[in-house]
């Protein structure tokens, strides 16, 4: 009985430390490029053009997430429906569409990180990261006919009681790709706007 008595202490320091250690995190959009409006409206035209898409660059968590982007991409060009049809294979089409996506921002954790982490996530931390893209438009003779840059500031908090919110929003990952479609959706339709395509 003893022997228990005296790993007592030593059960709840570790519990507490194992509690400390489960952060919770939360990222935030600024929405800047969110689409609140409907898709474009179809312009009379004789027929709709064909558009190749090549995206490349540093995507959202590395190369891994390049794979994401590229399929946002394809996503919101087909629901746009001012296409015959979105080629990402190399074939030949009537547009082409270059994407290039990367991060910007910080480089490292923020003050504010730095302190959430020496103090366990007690102290709540925030990082910014900005996602950009810049879509180079070519015709068919790979003319270049405009160019559309679009930028989304991200922002991600980390704290000990957002793990008690966590299970109520959606997942980094999940808004990432989100902010992705809703980019190139704003590109599609400044383009469009512009009378690119």
């Amino acid at each position: 009985m003893e022997g228990c008595v005296q790993k007592m202490p030593w059960a709840i320091l570790t519990l507490v430390l194992l509690a400390m250690s489960t952060s919770g995190c939360i990222m935030v959009r600024d929405g800047a490029s969110s689409t609140s409006e409907p898709p474009p409206p179809q312009s009379v035209q004789s027929a709709k053009k064909s558009i190749a898409l090549h995206v490349a660059g540093i995507g959202p968590q590395g190369k891994e997430g390049l794979g994401d982007s590229r399929e946002q991409a394809i996503k919101a060009y087909l629901d746009s429906g001012l296409f015959s049809s979105v080629i990402t294979n190399g074939a030949p089409a009537d547009l082409h569409a270059d994407i290039a996506v990367l991060e910007a921002g910080d480089d490292g954790l923020s003050w504010s990180a730095a302190v959430s982490a020496i103090t366990f996530t007690m102290i709540p931390g925030f990082v910014a990261q900005d996602l950009a893209t810049r879509t180079s438009y070519k015709d068919r003779q790979e003319k270049e006919i405009g160019t559309i840059e679009k930028r989304e500031g991200m922002g991600f908090w980390i704290q000990f009681f957002l793990v008690f919110a966590m299970p109520f929003t959606d997942s980094p990952t999940a808004k990432i790709t989100a902010a992705q479609y809703d980019m190139h959706r704003a590109t599609i339709e400044d383009a469009h706007r512009k009378g690119l395509f």
